[in-house]
């Protein structure tokens, strides 16, 4: 199994995002020259994650991206359907679909118990240290 650079790096969009939630909008241009993400490939998941509610866009000075909600209320599940469509497996073999239908569940429920503010602990980016942002309670 493989995983779109599509999730990839919207996952890694909003794990970027996380720590700012409620403190400030961040650019699509750092978070491309800090994740290494291309720019246009940033700005087409930006507009799923967007279309979908998951960020919101603030313009004007000190503008760019935000998380639409508490990072610890989106799931990957969530960024999995707005970047890719609902998980499926489909044209199965009716010997096989169990399998498939099995598999279809276990993703979804694993993808469902995963949420930001976990992973963004657990897989801080270089460069983005959480120690050091203030707090946002």
């Amino acid at each position: 199994m493989r995983i779109s650079k599509r999730f990839e790096f919207g996952l890694i969009a909003a794990l970027y995002l996380t720590p700012y939630y409620k403190i400030k909008a961040i650019s699509k241009k750092e978070i491309a020259n800090n994740e290494n993400i291309p720019y246009k490939y940033l700005e087409i998941v930006m507009k799923l994650l967007k279309d979908s509610g998951i960020i919101e866009s603030k313009a004007g000075l000190g503008g760019g991206y935000m998380l639409k909600m508490d990072p610890s209320k989106i799931t990957a599940l969530q960024l999995f359907n707005a970047l890719e469509g609902k998980i499926t497996f489909e044209n199965l073999n009716y010997k096989t679909a169990y399998v498939y239908k099995s598999l279809e569940s276990s993703i979804t429920d694993a993808l469902k118990s995963i949420d930001l503010d976990r992973k963004s602990t657990r897989l801080n980016s270089s460069h983005t240290d959480i120690s050091r942002m203030p707090s946002s309670a």
